[in-house]
């Protein structure tokens, strides 16, 4: 079985999660802890590194691990480079690609301008030509979710991505962040995870943003043959526990 953690919107060094009661830098060195000590060794964090002047710290904390790095809304490709310049980015200006196994096809989209650009899309539309379950991992969500996050800084053109996930036919689960908050929802052939943020947390709340630091965590993805299975884990202030 293979066992990766999903780690996003640490938000490193910005005020903003400070003034909301997070101590960042700790909570990133506590979850890697945790992903270690759980024999998990692939780290795909999805956005939202932090202020500029993080970065540097931020990679230097996951270099024990085998990570993936895509870009969120605060994130720009330019400030990354210098600290993360993997083979297959060296060609593009954003930060997208794809990998595959027995099983999976992984594909990680970079929604930081808000948006999947048009290059992106017809990238996406010749890559989900596969017989392989895909994995998509991307900052922003796909799918609705019922909070206020949702209706006022949503994926641009989130549905030209649905369509051309639902026209492929293919068997996909998306992993997002950017909400602050942990959600299922499934649509045609479209399963949708959102994980909770290493930082602060929005309440699901349709009507208006509520932050909170009350806890924070990251997400487990356990592959085994074609089948998916997911849990979040989090910590209140007390050590970190699998919720199912």
């Amino acid at each position: 079985m293979k066992r990766i953690a999903q780690i996003t919107d640490i938000h490193l060094m910005e005020e903003w999660s400070a003034k909301h009661g997070s101590d960042t830098d700790t909570n990133l060195k506590l979850i890697l802890q945790d992903v270690g000590a759980r024999g998990i060794r692939e780290v795909i964090f999805t956005g939202d590194i932090g202020h500029s002047d993080a970065y540097q710290r931020f990679f230097a904390l996951l270099k024990d691990f085998d990570f993936t790095v895509i870009p969120g809304n605060h994130d720009r490709f330019a400030d990354i480079k210098p600290h993360y310049l993997p083979e297959y980015l060296k060609t593009k200006s954003e930060m997208f690609h794809s990998t595959e196994d027995e099983h999976f096809k992984y594909i990680f989209l970079d929604s930081s301008s808000d948006s999947i650009s048009e290059i992106q899309l017809q990238w996406l539309e010749n890559e989900l030509v596969t017989t392989k379950h895909v994995l998509l991992f991307v900052h922003h969500p796909i799918l609705q979710v019922l909070t206020a996050v949702d209706f006022k800084y949503p994926l641009l053109n989130r549905d030209a991505v649905k369509d051309v996930l639902v026209r492929s036919g293919r068997e996909i689960t998306v992993f997002s962040g950017h909400y602050h908050t942990d959600d299922f929802t499934k649509e045609e052939n479209i399963m949708q995870f959102v994980t909770p943020a290493a930082s602060v947390q929005m309440e699901k709340n349709p009507l208006e943003i509520v932050i909170h630091s009350r806890y924070y965590g990251y997400r487990i993805i356990e592959l085994e043959g074609r089948m998916v299975s997911t849990h979040v884990v989090l910590n209140h202030g007390n050590g970190f526990d699998v919720v199912d």
